[in-house]
């Protein structure tokens, strides 16, 4: 008899659990539709859409999928709340909250039709800013090493030196030496002079060596300046530019196509204006940006004014050349070096000072299309990070130093955010230099990354190594600042 009164309450007991579980089963399908729906109003066409039309899908999302949905004892109460979500606005938040009846089967015989269950959910994005970019390249000397293991191997195969040195000083080369780095490849058709003596050549033949015609050799003679180093010392051959300047290995590696780190980053520059289009159309956003290459502390190039449309950015990288070193004046100085310090490579102050007083603006704005608010500022650096300048004891020959890093951090206050791409600095950079500066130059080097990750902001300080893309890694950079839409609940 015991047994017979208890059979009742424990089969209701077991009943309504069944209903919990159909209950949770239930809520779990909703709350996984609330996410779709809160979702589908902050995706990347969506952001360029009204806060109403934002509103209005998420709704529509949610309310499509409850239809096909069994166990639910009419409609969900369904609210969608929109934070920060004025039209203007760079961010959206969006909050997906139901409640809803689901149907008992077992507990419906006592008078428990249904059980209440609800939840919500949250997603957050930030709409991609309107953004300026302040594009500054490294055009050191250092800067003028391949890119590839097989382009430092030819330039120390025929050169004996892995740089693309470019000098005013190839005159001074032994005959020995400019024979080898001219007539390598016969597609230049050199033809040295045959009745040389004493006094020269008895007469200047000169021949256009490449399909460009830009480039000219001639024979040296007895009153040819550029080619006759002095009365003692004769080479027998000169070749030199069409505007006067002798060619030296720089000039090499382009006419063979020997790629260095200052020519990929013209096409990197190019690259990288193309993808930022590709951003600004799809995102329906403005993008603007300058270009600049920087040396030593008296030659920044302005190269593509700001702010100019991307496509002008793009047409002028070509503009993007190695510095000239003034050799003849001593000491491998600038051309317009006269003095003992100016010499010296490579001048972050000079290029940070300067983007900061005179470029860069006083605050970043957001980026937003509020009345009033400016473009997102983002300073593009592209370096191998060997600070070799003449601040406050001397010649650098370093890492980039704490003065420079201070100057980074104010500039990162200002709002305005740093992305470097770090070339790394490797041995094949200093193997050629002189014992004492190898030395120096081999101690810096395990302090040049952590160094450029402190004047960079947080995430976007990327290395590329020999044999890898600069361009790829550049647009890898500029993706990475690219925000994306993302779940916060």
């Amino acid at each position: 008899m015991i047994v017979g009164f208890a059979i009742l309450p424990m089969v209701f007991a077991t009943g309504m659990g069944i209903d919990y579980s159909r209950a949770a089963r239930l809520r779990t399908k909703l709350n996984s539709l609330a996410d779709a729906a809160a979702l589908a109003a902050v995706t990347k066409p969506m952001m360029n859409k009204t806060a109403t039309e934002a509103r209005d899908l998420a709704a529509t999302t949610f309310t499509a999928q409850v239809a096909l949905l069994s166990d639910l004892a009419g409609a969900p109460q369904l609210q969608v709340d929109m934070h920060g979500a004025t039209d203007a606005s760079a961010e959206r938040t969006v909050t997906v909250s139901y409640t809803a009846e689901s149907v008992n089967i077992f507990a419906g015989i006592l008078g428990l039709r249904t059980l209440s269950i609800g939840g919500s959910s949250t997603a957050n994005a930030m709409k991609a800013p309107n953004m300026d970019f302040y594009i500054t390249l490294d055009t050191s000397p250092s800067m003028a090493l391949p890119t590839t293991s097989a382009g430092i191997a030819t330039m120390d195969t025929k050169l004996k030196c892995s740089f693309a040195c470019h000098t005013n000083r190839i005159e001074g080369h032994t005959p020995g030496e400019l024979p080898s780095l001219i007539l390598d490849d016969a597609k230049f058709a050199i033809v040295k002079g045959t009745s040389y003596g004493t006094s020269g050549f008895g007469s200047d033949q000169k021949t256009i060596i490449d399909a460009n015609g830009s480039y000219i050799y001639a024979n040296r003679t007895a009153t040819d300046s550029k080619c006759r180093v002095s009365a003692s010392q004769n080479n027998d051959i000169c070749v030199y530019n069409a505007d006067g300047t002798f060619v030296d290995s720089y000039w090499y590696t382009n006419n063979q196509g020997i790629r260095t780190r200052i020519t990929d980053e013209r096409g990197a520059i190019v690259d990288l204006m193309a993808l930022a289009q590709t951003y600004a159309t799809k995102n329906n956003r403005k993008y603007r940006a300058g270009l600049w290459t920087f040396d030593h502390s008296t030659n920044l190039q302005e190269i593509a004014t700001f702010p100019s449309p991307l496509t002008s950015v793009s047409a002028l990288a070509g503009k993007v050349d190695a510095v000239l070193v003034n050799d003849k004046a001593g000491g491998g100085r600038p051309p317009n070096g006269t003095g003992g310090s100016e010499y010296l490579f490579t001048s972050y102050k000079s290029i940070l000072d300067r983007m900061a007083a005179n470029v860069l603006p006083t605050k970043s704005g957001q980026g937003t299309d509020a009345p009033g608010d400016t473009p997102q500022a983002f300073l593009f650096m592209v370096t191998d990070g060997m600070s070799d300048e003449n601040i406050g004891a001397g010649r650098t020959r370093n890492a980039m130093q704490q003065a420079q890093i201070d100057t980074c951090t104010a500039i990162k206050a200002r709002g305005i955010k740093i992305a470097i791409l770090y070339t790394e600095y490797t041995v094949e950079s200093i193997k050629d230099d002189e014992p004492g500066q190898r030395a120096i130059a081999t101690a810096a080097i395990p302090k040049i990354a952590p160094a450029l990750t402190k004047c960079a902001s947080p995430g976007l300080m990327y290395t590329v190594s020999t044999d890898e893309s600069i361009s790829a890694k550049l647009q890898e950079l500029f993706t990475n600042a690219i925000a994306s839409a993302h779940l916060t609940q």
